[in-house]
C-alpha cells in the first residue's frame, strides 16, 4: 500500500477505447489515483500482476479470454479493492460477492467514479492504519514480523529469518520454520522498509536486492565479495558495500 492521500491503480479492460476513457477521466476527476499499468486481457494480467505493486483494479467484466471472475480465482492474493467498470448489469450480485467497492456501468460519469474512488480511498487508509499500528507493535514488543501474506498475516520470529529479497515493490522473507524448513513469505512493503525496521535488531543491507540476518552469515567469500547463510545459500555483496559488510561483521 502507498501513504499520503495517492493510491495506485490498475486498469484491465479488453477495448482500448473504453481503457482511454477511463485513464482521461480518472486523471480529471480522481487526480489521487495513479495509474500504473494496464492490461487488454485477463490472461495478460495474471501473468504480470503478481510483480506489479498496487491498490486498486478497475475491472471490467467480460475479458474476452476469461471473464474477471474466472481470473479473480486464479489470483494467488487478493490484497487489493476492486471496482468494476462493464456495460452489463447482471453481474452486480455476483461482482459484491466478491467484496467490490462499486459496480459501475459504463458510461462512467465522472461523479460517479469520484464518489468509488473515495469509497475505495477510505478502505484502504483505514485498514493500513490498523496494520500498521499491529506491525509496530509486534516489532517492538514481540520481535516479530507481522506479515500480511496472499489472504492471511503471518508472525514470524526474527531469529529465524535468514534473508529478505525485493521483488519490484514488495519483499520475499525467507524464514525457517520449526523443523528447518526454508519458507517463503511475501509482503507489501519494499526491501527499504524492512531495512529500516530490521537494522536495529541484526540485519544488514549486502545488497540493493538483499537484506541479511547477521546470526545467519556462516562465512564471507573474499572474491568475489560473496556471503554464506546457514542454508548454504550464497549471496552477493554489492561492491560499494562490501567494507560496511566486512566492518559491521568484525571481519
Amino acid at each position: 500500500m502507498v501513504a499520503a492521500a495517492t493510491i495506485r491503480g490498475v486498469i484491465i479492460e479488453d477495448e482500448s477505447l473504453h481503457r482511454d476513457l477511463l485513464r482521461r477521466n480518472l486523471a480529471a476527476f480522481c487526480p489521487d489515483v495513479q495509474i500504473v499499468t494496464e492490461f487488454k486481457s485477463g490472461t495478460e494480467a495474471l501473468k504480470s500482476l503478481p510483480s506489479v505493486a498496487f491498490d486498486i483494479l478497475f475491472l471490467d467484466i467480460e475479458l474476452g479470454d476469461m471473464t474477471s471472475f474466472e481470473m479473480l480465482q486464479r489470483m494467488p492474493y487478493k490484497d487489493f479493492h476492486i471496482i468494476f467498470i462493464t456495460s452489463f448489469d447482471k453481474y452486480a450480485m455476483q461482482a459484491f460477492k466478491v467484496h467490490a467497492v462499486d459496480y459501475l456501468l459504463k458510461p462512467v460519469e465522472g461523479v460517479q467514479l469520484d464518489q468509488a474512488i473515495k469509497r475505495a480511498m477510505s478502505q484502504i487508509f483505514s485498514a493500513e492504519r490498523r496494520y500498521g499500528v499491529i506491525s509496530e507493535y509486534s516489532i517492538q514488543k514481540n520481535n516479530r514480523l507481522l506479515i500480511s501474506d496472499a489472504n492471511e498475516y503471518k508472525l514470524i520470529d526474527f531469529s529465524s529469518i535468514v534473508y529478505c529479497k525485493a521483488d519490484v515493490n514488495y519483499t520475499d522473507i525467507f524464514h525457517l520454520d520449526a523443523c528447518i524448513n526454508l519458507l517463503k513469505s511475501t509482503d507489501t512493503h519494499n526491501l527499504k522498509y524492512y531495512e529500516e525496521k530490521l537494522k536495529p535488531f541484526g540485519f544488514l543491507r549486502i545488497h540493493q536486492s538483499f537484506l541479511v540476518n547477521r546470526e545467519h552469515v556462516s562465512r564471507i567469500i573474499k572474491n568475489p565479495c560473496e556471503i554464506v547463510l546457514s542454508t548454504s545459500l550464497v549471496l552477493p555483496v554489492a561492491r560499494d558495500r562490501k567494507q560496511e559488510v566486512l566492518d559491521y561483521l568484525s571481519i
